[in-house]
């Protein structure tokens, strides 16, 4: 019976961990060399992509403002106010790009 151990896990089937048999010189851990994140460049990042960040960003921002009010009430409030103003800028400036250049 393979893939069950009695409740613990997965079972490895393998001989070792990190057994690597097929020859491509990567480890059990290593990302494949096409996601190299030195690879990205500035302008590899679409627009969108750009605008989904910031989005997150403003809800973090936002996030982090709630837990601060419990303590300081004034920060807490401020920090809630950006967040919510960078999180909403983001899709204004969606849908002016969308206007502006089509789409």
């Amino acid at each position: 019976m393979s893939g069950s151990d009695g409740g613990s896990g997965p079972v490895d089937d393998d001989a070792g961990p990190d057994e690597d048999t097929d020859d491509d010189d990567l480890g059990a851990g290593d990302a494949p060399p096409e996601f190299d994140p030195a690879d990205v460049a500035g302008s590899d990042v679409e627009p969108v992509g750009a605008m989904i960040a910031v989005a997150f960003t403003g809800a973090v921002i936002g996030l982090v403002g709630a837990g601060v009010a419990l303590f300081v009430s004034d920060l807490g409030l401020a920090l809630i106010g950006v967040g919510v103003a960078v999180a909403l800028s983001s899709p204004l400036a969606y849908v002016r790009l969308r206007r502006r250049y089509g789409g």
